[in-house]
C-alpha cells in the first residue's frame, strides 16, 4: 500500500506542465488585455472541464451492506484539434490594428505574433505551450455498503516551487447511489451519481468549479464489467493575473462549460486490484485509465 500512495503521489505530477511553465503562463498573460486572456486560456478551460469530469464514475455496482474500500489513481487526457491552436484577437484600449492576425492560444505555437497597427505601433501575442494533448492524473478514494451508497473524494495539493504561483489543489467530493437494490432481479446495474470539484492554480490564475452529474450501467462477467453512463458536466472558470503595463489586477470571467457526458469503458474486477479504462465525449474527447486497491 505505500508504493502504491508513493505511485498516486507520482501520478498527481501530470498535473503540472512544470512549476515553471505555470510562471510562464501568469508572464504571457501579462501582456494580455482582458478578452485577449480568455481568447488565449479557452482551451484550457475545455480541457479541464473533460479531463476533470472523467474516469469518477466506473461501475453501477454499488453494495447496498457490504463495506468496501478502494484507493484509486486516475489519469485522464484529451486531444486538441486545430482550431483550438489560434484565436482572432481583438484591439486593445490604445492601439488601432492595420491587420488582422491568428494569435496563438495557449496550446498553440511557441513564437509570438507581431500585429501591425496605426502609426507604426506593434502589438505582440506571446506564444503558447504547444500542447497536443493535455493529462491530469488525480488519487480518489471510495467507500461504500451504507444504503447502497458510495462516497468518492478527490484531494491533491501541490507546491509548484515558485513564491507567485503558490500551490495547485484540486479538491472534489461525490455520492453515487444504487437505482437496481430497488428493483426485483434487475438485468444490469444501475446508479446515479454527483460529484463536485474545485480546481486552483496560484492566488486566483486558474480558479474552477466542475460538477457532474451522472447516470451509470454496468454488467459483470466474471471479472470483466462493461459500463456506459450518461451525464451532464458544468464547469465554470475564472483568471486573475496583473496586467504588464497598468500594473493593475486584470479578472478574467470565462462563459459557462455546459456539457452532455458519454461514457464507455470497463473494469477488470480482481481481488485486490480493479483496472479500468475508458472513452469520453463531453467538451473535449478524451480517454482516461486508472487502478485501484482495497477490499
Amino acid at each position: 500500500m505505500k508504493s502504491f500512495l508513493r505511485s498516486a503521489l507520482a501520478l498527481s505530477a501530470l498535473f503540472l506542465l512544470a512549476g515553471n511553465a505555470w510562471a510562464q503562463l501568469e508572464a504571457n498573460l501579462g501582456a494580455l488585455e482582458d478578452e485577449n486572456a480568455k481568447g488565449y486560456l479557452t482551451p484550457l478551460s475545455s480541457a479541464l472541464a473533460s479531463t476533470l469530469n472523467s474516469s469518477i464514475f466506473t461501475t453501477a455496482n454499488v453494495g447496498a451492506d457490504v463495506f468496501s474500500a478502494h484507493l484509486q489513481v486516475n489519469v485522464m487526457g484529451v486531444s486538441f484539434d486545430d482550431a483550438d491552436r489560434t484565436y482572432n484577437p481583438t484591439d486593445p484600449v490604445g492601439f488601432q490594428s492595420t491587420e488582422s492576425v491568428d494569435a496563438p492560444t495557449v496550446i498553440g505555437g511557441t513564437d509570438a505574433v507581431i500585429q501591425s497597427g496605426e502609426n507604426g505601433t506593434v502589438l505582440y501575442h506571446p506564444g503558447g505551450f504547444d500542447l497536443q494533448n493535455f493529462t491530469v492524473a488525480s488519487p480518489q478514494l471510495e467507500v461504500s455498503g451504507f444504503l447502497g451508497t458510495r462516497a468518492l473524494v478527490r484531494w491533491i495539493s501541490i507546491d509548484l516551487g515558485d513564491a507567485d504561483l503558490g500551490s495547485l489543489e484540486l479538491f472534489g467530493l461525490g455520492v453515487q447511489h444504487s437505482i437496481s437494490q430497488y428493483m426485483v432481479a434487475p438485468p444490469l446495474d444501475l446508479a446515479v451519481g454527483v460529484f463536485w470539484q474545485s480546481f486552483k492554480i496560484g492566488d486566483g490564475l486558474v480558479d474552477a468549479d466542475a460538477l457532474q452529474v451522472m447516470a451509470m450501467g454496468s454488467k459483470r462477467f466474471n471479472v470483466v464489467e462493461p459500463y456506459v453512463g450518461v451525464g451532464f458536466d458544468m464547469f465554470d472558470m475564472q483568471s486573475e493575473y496583473t496586467d504588464d503595463t497598468s500594473g493593475e489586477n486584470i479578472a478574467v470571467d470565462f462563459d459557462p462549460e455546459n456539457n452532455f457526458h458519454l461514457t464507455a469503458g470497463a473494469r477488470l474486477n480482481l481481488r485486490f486490484l480493479q483496472i479500468h479504462g475508458e472513452f469520453n465525449v463531453a467538451a473535449e474527447t478524451g480517454v482516461a485509465a486508472g487502478l485501484a486497491l482495497g477490499y
